[in-house]
């Protein structure tokens, strides 16, 4: 029987459950309870296997967090995952199931600020004279938004690669993929090439200055992607979008196990076992089934055995030592008033180390409101590691004060954050491929070792995003269900 395919097959799954055939009932070990593991828990549970996911932190959701304390008046932050394209069909199906309230989550707005090479400009006046910002581009890319600039380098690629055979997507990858996204602008085959300073324009603006020597064609794929479909919208979950991972609690309440440090995992040639640290009784235990399904990132999955090294190809070694898990820092600041809403500014891009500012949804229009003052990724969200909590105040009200001026230090209350490469549960925040590590490896990351099976964003076809991490889920369910 054929794997699903996305989205109808796995739209149809998560609607009905999988298919109904005759086979054997299954012990299923599955390791880690983000998105991914919830969802393939669910549905091998509903088609009557056995199941029990086992998860190392005191909560489930993985990189879907929202954290609501210390903040007041029922104000939160979605730490993690935040938001969520109208074109992610399996996300928008389990949250119309579970009947979550969805809120627009505004992306971009006329009123957004942008504060770049000490100029302040809206991004109105951005769009209608994108020279504002005093760039020293080139004669041919002066009066190009960044967007612009980057359509007209990629188009030509995903014209090409959008009219192309399944087979000959595949050589455009393996062809493409030895770029990093700043060669493929400054070295462009297949268009005029860009200036150092408007590749840095491009990666400043679209938030993918941290990262810019990753792959051209996994950043294109997973990061940009959105920015090409025609009239994205965006929503997030009122109320915080841990509602969509703790809604498949109830369900599984029997089948989850928390505080579970995975130590080790043991294949055999009829059984898997999981050798685990409960961190919370203090004691070690053993867990046994016929199947193990692993969620967990490659980044963290290095920590854990897995026995015997022999099952496990070269290129799988390869792929969990190698896949890169990409920092990500969220500052979180309360304040005493959403004095924001008084200068009617939107989101805040800039080129200081907060990079980007985003205006949450609020709950309740009392006072007082959270502000996500900071979000930067890779290197720029390494930044932060050098500095204590103190420091971090301190330096991300001095450049919120650059854009709104000295009322931030009269109206502030608290600051959280929350740093994804610190976090040992994930040690990082999405997954981007090195040039020519898809070529290589790429296909190896989601394939069965043995009795193991893989799931999660980074083994899924959107990395990065929550749609990934579902679309993964219901394909290792699948590839279990239907095991002799």
């Amino acid at each position: 029987m054929l794997l699903p395919k996305y989205p109808n097959d796995m739209l149809s799954i998560i609607k009905n459950g999988l298919p109904n055939i005759k086979q054997r009932k299954k012990n299923v070990l599955i390791a880690g309870a983000g998105m991914a593991g919830l969802v393939s828990a669910s549905l091998l549970k509903q088609a009557g296997h056995t199941v029990t996911v086992l998860e190392g932190n005191n909560r489930i959701g993985g990189r879907i967090y929202t954290l609501r304390s210390p903040f007041t008046n029922g104000n939160y932050l979605n730490m993690g995952a935040m938001r969520i394209p109208h074109t992610h069909k399996l996300v928008l199906k389990y949250i119309e199931k579970f009947q979550l309230p969805l809120s627009p989550f505004i992306n971009s707005h006329p009123n957004d600020i942008i504060y770049i090479n000490n100029r302040k400009i809206s991004r109105k006046q951005y769009e209608e004279n994108p020279n504002l910002l005093d760039f020293h581009l080139n004669k041919n890319e002066q009066g190009k938004t960044a967007f612009t600039l980057l359509q007209d380098a990629v188009e030509p690629f995903i014209t090409l690669y959008n009219n192309s055979t399944e087979e000959e997507k595949k050589k455009m990858v393996s062809e493409y993929d030895k770029y990093s996204m700043v060669d493929f602008l400054k070295y462009n085959p297949l268009a005029t090439a860009l200036s150092s300073n408007a590749i840095r324009l491009i990666s400043i603006l679209l938030g993918i200055e941290g990262f810019q020597e990753l792959s051209f064609i996994s950043i294109l794929s997973s990061v940009l992607s959105p920015l090409f479909q025609p009239d994205i919208k965006y929503f997030e979950i009122r109320g915080g979008n841990d509602r969509l991972p703790y809604s498949f609690q109830m369900e599984l309440a029997s089948n989850l196990f928390y505080n579970q440090k995975i130590e080790s995992i043991k294949q055999g040639s009829n059984k898997v076992n999981i050798y685990v640290h409960d961190t919370y009784q203090h004691t070690f235990k053993t867990y046994t089934g016929d199947y193990c399904l692993i969620t967990l990132p490659f980044t963290t999955l290095q920590f854990i055995d897995l026995l015997p090294k022999n099952s496990i190809s070269q290129k799988k070694w390869q792929a969990i030592r190698e896949l890169q898990n990409i920092s990500s820092m969220k500052i979180g600041i309360e304040f005493s008033s959403p004095f924001w809403e008084r200068y009617n500014f939107g989101h805040v891009i800039t080129d200081l180390p907060i990079r980007f500012s985003y205006i949450p949804s609020r709950v309740n229009n009392d006072a007082p409101a959270v502000l996500l003052a900071s979000y930067s990724w890779g290197s720029d969200a390494l930044l932060w590691n050098s500095l204590s909590q103190s420091d971090i105040t301190r330096e991300v009200l001095k450049c919120l004060s650059e854009v709104y001026g000295n009322i931030v230090y009269k109206e502030y209350l608290r600051t959280v954050t929350f740093n994804w490469s610190r976090n040992s549960f994930s040690a990082g925040c999405f997954t981007l491929y090195a040039p020519g590590q898809q070529k290589h490896f790429g296909e190896e990351v989601s394939k069965p070792s043995g009795r193991l099976h893989f799931a999660g964003e980074h083994a899924s076809l959107f990395p990065g995003w929550i749609e990934g991490a579902i679309e993964s889920g219901i394909r290792a369910a699948a590839e279990i269900h239907m095991r002799e």
